[in-house]
């Protein structure tokens, strides 16, 4: 991925003194496609949520933890959570941050977005515990433990906005965009007694290629921008984008699915801002 925003960047040395480029910093938020959002659920891989609390050198202080805080060392995951993780984790919407390239001529644009999303999961696994001092019954009481994912996306979109509308200040773009997009899992651990246990996912024990992440895959996307014009030098977009695009983790883990963003973004006459940095 690195080599490819740097091929992408030679447009800035090759169109720093035309004043039809741009560029431009943008902010927004990420929606990501919950269809990859399973492999944080903690069964999904071989070292999970089971493997935690059956290792020796983790069941004495978990065994603890219950006794002290639930008064009983019974306790086990509730029926029926793998299928209910399976059926409803997700990420959470996500801050989304990079920059923009464009050339600019009268009613369209050739452009470059080259954005970063830190993505996470919330989410918990309830855990069923016999505290007869609890319910004053045979029932059990209902503990949820946390469980959180975290995950990196390096995204850029290659693509082309055509002006649709304009009025005064107020120009609308309709962008279509071939977008690349790398995934790379971050963390994922179970939290008990605020102490995270790691859960372990396949690649990290594997020495088989196929197992390995941070793969590239492909997408395609569209959406609608709204331009304020300031002056000839700046100008402000608010945007919206649809994106159709493989998430490629593994050989296993490698679905197409739609993400959205939403994003606003200051741009600047780049001829000109690079003169001024120079000088």
């Amino acid at each position: 991925m690195k080599y490819l925003i740097l091929f992408l960047l030679t447009p800035v040395i090759i169109f720093s003194q035309n004043n039809d480029f741009v560029i431009g910093i943008n902010g927004g938020v990420y929606f990501a496609n919950r269809n990859t959002s399973i492999q944080y659920n903690g069964f999904y891989n071989n070292y999970g949520i089971n493997s935690i609390l059956n290792q020796s050198n983790n069941k004495p202080y978990i065994d603890q933890y219950f006794q002290n805080t639930f008064n009983s060392q019974i306790y086990s995951i509730s029926d029926g959570e793998i299928e209910r993780l399976e059926n409803n984790i997700k990420y959470n919407a996500s801050p989304e941050i990079g920059f923009h390239l464009g050339l600019v001529n009268k009613n369209s644009k050739l452009f470059v977005d080259i954005n970063f999303s830190n993505i996470r999961v919330q989410d918990f696994i309830a855990f069923e515990v016999q505290n007869q001092n609890f319910t004053m019954s045979t029932e059990p009481q209902y503990v949820p433990i946390s469980i959180t994912g975290k995950e990196k996306r390096n995204i850029i979109n290659l693509g082309y906005q055509k002006k649709i509308y304009e009025e005064s200040k107020i120009t609308i773009l309709y962008p279509i965009f071939i977008q690349f997009l790398k995934v790379e899992i971050d963390d994922n651990f179970v939290t008990i007694n605020n102490q995270p246990y790691p859960i372990i996912h396949n690649f990290q024990t594997s020495n088989n290629p196929i197992q390995n992440q941070g793969r590239i895959g492909l997408g395609l996307g569209s959406g609608i921008i709204v331009n304020y014009f300031i002056n000839k030098d700046a100008c402000f977009d608010f945007g919206y984008h649809i994106q159709y695009s493989k998430t490629n983790f593994s050989e296993n883990l490698n679905p197409w699915g739609i993400q959205h963003s939403l994003f606003a973004r200051i741009i600047v006459n780049g001829s000109k801002y690079l003169s001024n940095l120079n000088n």
